[in-house]
């Protein structure tokens, strides 16, 4: 709808535009003396040409993952229509499958060791395997489950009565819902000056979820993540300027930084069922955007978080085991040793030789970052971009690696699950579709936190907004792919023997092309470099 609004509008200035150029060329009327001066030969006014309905970058496809780095999902108009026409194809195959009548009255009252049951399990609705529910829906179940626990059909079950009111409630609490999740729709977009057409107002949560990213994505491009130069948030400014116009950036920071309510309602009940009902792999993403938006506060204010952010944890639980997988990545940054890592807060810039220095780890990786990545001062790497992707997919695996060897029930260890991929096929829920959701082909992860791994790593080095990815580089610096980072060598130097022993045995190694400062054996464990098929047969 809004594509035809400004295409209607760009026709109209167009007949208008011919309307004056007749007038011109027709002799004047008025007197000599108030005739305007027309040009003989006036300019031709190019065709107007309408914009695409959909512009998507080339993305470079990872192997053995969904999504590497922040996509703008939300902003592709073919993508979301694609997961819209999946959650239909969903529901039209859906089979609700029932037990005896009194295995559901006592689940749905929630007696003889069932656990009282939210609104959605009652109706056996929501979730990423119906990915949304409407009133249609709403009534099907209904329908469904009340011809089995109506009490004229079960005179002999006490709790039958009982039941079927809490069916009743359960459903006028999801037809309510609705009107709650559409009403945070047409907020979030409006503070983005985004106009959400009817047509996907019949299932709320996949808009609902897309504008709350959107609006997430905005804030933390606006606010500005990591060394971020005075020219490169002028770029960001006017990249937001022409991207969302009628939207001022210094009124949404306000919003969100200085009012409570958009943080309000980000961890609302009906937040959390968009949240379920969206794919896993936009589910890690939102994660994502929720804990960089955070940091993005305590460096603007310099202040401790504010209250609403304790709700946000309770709505969302994984926000804490990703921040636990976070603080291990910023740890291993650091020499085992010195004195305390500086935290998440900020490093000690102070000179004495005791303060904490950066382990071998992360002078390595903050290496490579600033040969693959463009100055502050020029431009920025979008997040799709392949030398990026390429570098994150490397890193990733690194450290997965380390986590994986933590105690079982750890909380970086159960922290790789929200970035795991799920393999799931209609049979999975009891349905026979011939069209699956739309997904890829059978990955290791749904996501990888390609931005928040380049600014954690990369602190005091790597910036970014809503331009992208940037290094603390000198202007003009010729970027260089991750290939050419690397280099052979026959056999390592002496000094670093004890650090290549994980290495392969035919003596040719990878190292960065810069001298890295070798350190003492008490460091923690080293992970084997990245052989040269890791770094040049990431993409397809």
């Amino acid at each position: 709808m809004f594509a035809q609004i400004m295409w209607s509008r760009l026709v109209g200035r167009q007949k208008i535009l011919e309307r004056l150029k007749l007038q011109a060329a027709a002799p004047p009327v008025a007197p000599p003396h108030l005739a305007l001066a027309v040009p003989k030969d006036p300019p031709e006014v190019p065709p107007v040409v309408p914009p695409t309905p959909d512009e998507r970058l080339e993305q470079l496809k990872v192997d053995g993952t969904e999504l590497c780095g922040d996509e703008a999902w939300f902003a592709d108009t073919q993508l979301r229509e694609g997961l819209r026409a999946a959650v239909r194809e969903a529901h039209r195959e859906q089979k609700i499958l029932m037990a005896s009548a009194a295995e559901e009255v006592s689940r749905i009252a929630g007696e003889g060791g069932f656990q009282r049951p939210s609104a959605l399990a009652v109706l056996r609705l929501g979730g990423a395997q119906l990915g949304g529910y409407g009133e249609g829906d709403i009534a099907y179940s209904f329908r469904q489950l009340s011809r089995v626990l109506h009490p004229d059909k079960n005179p002999d079950l006490a709790q039958a009565d009982q039941a079927f009111h809490r069916l009743s409630e359960a459903a006028d609490e999801l037809r309510k819902g609705l009107q709650e999740q559409r009403r945070l729709v047409i907020w979030f977009a409006s503070a983005t000056s985004q106009q959400v057409p009817d047509s996907v107002m019949e299932r709320p949560q996949e808009p609902l979820f897309a504008e709350a990213c959107r609006l997430l994505t905005v804030i933390c491009g606006l606010a500005g993540e990591g060394l971020v130069t005075i020219v490169a948030r002028g770029r960001a400014l006017s990249l937001f300027t022409s991207t969302y116009q009628g939207c001022r950036a210094p009124e949404l920071l306000g919003l969100w930084f200085d009012r409570p309510q958009l943080l309000e309602a980000m961890a609302s009940p009906s937040m959390r069922i968009a949240y379920d009902c969206a794919a896993k792999r936009y589910r890690a993403q939102f994660l994502c955007l929720l804990s960089r938006v955070l940091a993005a506060e305590v460096k603007r204010t310099g202040a401790l978080p504010r209250d609403g952010w304790k709700k946000i944890a309770e709505t969302f639980p994984e926000l804490v085991l990703w921040q636990d997988l976070r603080e291990q990545i910023y740890q291993r940054c650091w020499m085992v040793g010195a004195d305390d890592p500086p935290g998440m807060a900020g490093i000690d810039r102070s000179r004495s030789p005791a303060r904490a220095l950066r382990s071998r780890w992360a002078r390595k990786w903050r290496k490579a970052m600033a040969a693959i990545l463009p100055s502050g001062e020029d431009t920025a790497a979008p997040a799709a971009d392949p030398e990026v992707k390429k570098l994150a997919h490397v890193m990733w695996k690194d450290i997965v690696a380390v986590a994986e060897r933590e105690p079982h029930g750890s909380g970086p260890k159960r922290a790789l699950g929200l970035f795991r991929a799920e393999h799931h096929s209609p049979a999975t829920f009891g349905r026979s579709s011939a069209k699956d959701r739309p997904s890829v082909e059978a990955t290791e992860w749904c996501f990888i936190p390609s931005s928040d791994i380049f600014l954690v790593v990369g602190e005091d080095l790597i910036g970014m907004t809503l331009e992208g990815l940037f290094a603390d580089n000198a202007p003009g610096q010729k970027r260089l792919s991750l290939a050419e980072c690397y280099r052979k060598r026959d056999s390592p130097a002496p000094k670093a023997a004890a650090v290549n022993q994980a290495r392969p045995s035919n003596g040719q190694v990878l190292q960065v092309v810069e001298d890295v400062v070798e350190v003492s054996p008490e460091e923690e464990p080293k992970v084997s470099e990245p052989t040269l098929s890791d770094l040049l047969g990431l993409g397809r």
